[in-house]
């Protein structure tokens, strides 16, 4: 049946399967809960996927804990933010932080659960493994919840165990970011009904190219124009491995005296610490006037031009990376790219084609591969346009969010279905 309020030239644009999934309204509501408010990989990606989404099929609704960096950006692009307290659930030992979020956690359901029953939305989209207010709310509002698994817990094996279940057993659809996430579930098998999805990010390739040349980058931090450069580009989260880029970079400055290293990113709350004795290392190792630590100077828009300062990009995270956004911004952008051989890693980057691949934690490892392409920019050159052309070919932002957008319809289809 034809929805009466469909306008007649939206009728001559969309398809019947199409025009079946419109609302009353016009527009199914996906509300997606997320549980940070800041400019993460998983953050980037949920902005770049609701403001990607097809309007005349999907209203997006973003449910953020507070208001942050993420919040501004998202407002701005036109997409509506609803700020409810949700506590995040932490790696920590501290039993208190654990007393806090259990005491918090059923009020916040509750909460979110007559949010999404008022807004009549049509999905929820959890966008992290650990976002567990999301599934339980839309259990109780009874409505279909998709989860997007971002991470490889770094949890004891019970805590991992649980969490995978839930995500089974309370989502009509899972979607795991790279097959190392995906075989987490069961080695990956999909289950009933294609339950399990493998669906990498995507990025704007017209943002990301290798036209940028970073000079304004470069003058902000006083680089010579010639000199070679290394860039980090992450959050200092101990687990992003900043301390392995600083001791590589020390190792590199020693055949190349002429250059320079950016940490692009800043210390997340707790983290200061951490932070302090990074640039304190860097300083003991002779790498003043030569390593610049931006904090958080530079914005997600700025982005494309960091990445078109440096000749090299570095990722040295010291557990298993899901997947690596970064990674595939630096190859849209034609830089070569060494990094951590772990988790998802390897399914983006190929190993001396498009970049070199390293073990985790190997700081002398990286150094020398950092050496070797500052050494051979011609060998730089070639990785990094095979890098642009397998970002054209694997992580286009439209394939990504037409994909997503697909796994809406089938849950939807799958929900009608049953209703009739």
């Amino acid at each position: 049946m034809i929805d009466a309020n469909v306008r007649p030239q939206d009728r001559a644009t969309l398809s019947p399967p199409q025009l079946a999934l419109r609302g009353v309204a016009g527009r199914r509501a996906v509300v997606f809960v997320q549980p940070t408010s800041e400019v993460g990989g998983s953050d980037i990606a949920l902005y770049r996927l609701a403001t990607g989404l097809d309007r005349r099929m999907f209203e997006p609704i973003v449910v953020l804990p507070r208001e942050g960096p993420l919040t501004g950006k998202l407002r701005r692009a036109g997409i509506r933010v609803a700020i409810r307290p949700m506590a995040q659930l932490r790696s920590t030992r501290n039993p208190l932080v654990h007393l806090s979020y259990v005491a918090a956690f059923v009020p916040s359901v509750l909460g979110l659960a007559m949010f999404i029953r008022r807004e009549r939305a049509q999905i929820v989209h959890s966008n992290s493994l650990y976002t567990l207010h999301g599934a339980w709310a839309a259990w109780i509002a009874r409505v279909p919840h998709v989860w997007h698994i971002r991470e490889i817990p770094d949890a004891p094996p019970p805590v991992r165990a649980l969490l995978l279940f839930m995500a089974r057993r309370m989502s009509k659809r899972v979607v795991a970011m790279t097959h190392a996430v995906a075989t987490m579930f069961d080695g990956g098998h999909a289950g009933s009904e294609g339950q399990l999805l493998t669906i990498p990010d995507g990025i704007d390739l017209t943002r990301f190219a290798p036209a940028y040349r970073g000079e304004r980058i470069r003058g902000d931090l006083g680089i010579p124009p010639e000199a070679p450069v290394a860039g980090f580009v992450a959050r200092l989260d101990p687990w992003k491995g900043a301390e392995v880029f600083v001791r590589a970079a020390a190792e590199t400055a020693r055949r190349f005296p002429q250059a320079h290293f950016i940490v692009c990113g800043g210390e997340l709350p707790g983290f200061e610490a951490y932070a302090a004795r990074l640039r304190q290392e860097a300083s003991e190792l002779g790498l003043d006037g030569r390593i610049h630590f931006t904090s958080w100077t530079y914005t997600v828009d700025d982005i494309p031009e960091v990445m078109g300062a440096i000749d090299v990009l570095v990722h040295t995270s010291v557990r298993p990376e899901p997947f690596g956004l970064v990674l595939i911004e630096a190859m849209a952008t034609g830089k070569p790219v060494v990094a951590a051989r772990d988790g998802g890693v390897p399914e983006i980057v190929e190993d001396g084609v498009t970049g070199l691949l390293v073990e985790p934690g190997d700081w002398q490892s990286t150094g020398e591969a950092m050496a070797t392409l500052f050494d051979r920019p011609d060998r730089a050159k070639a990785m990094g346009a095979a890098g642009r052309r397998r970002a054209e070919q694997l992580f286009d932002i439209g394939v990504y969010v037409r994909r997503i957008e697909d796994v809406y319809r089938e849950v939807l289809g799958n929900e009608e279905a049953v209703a009739a």
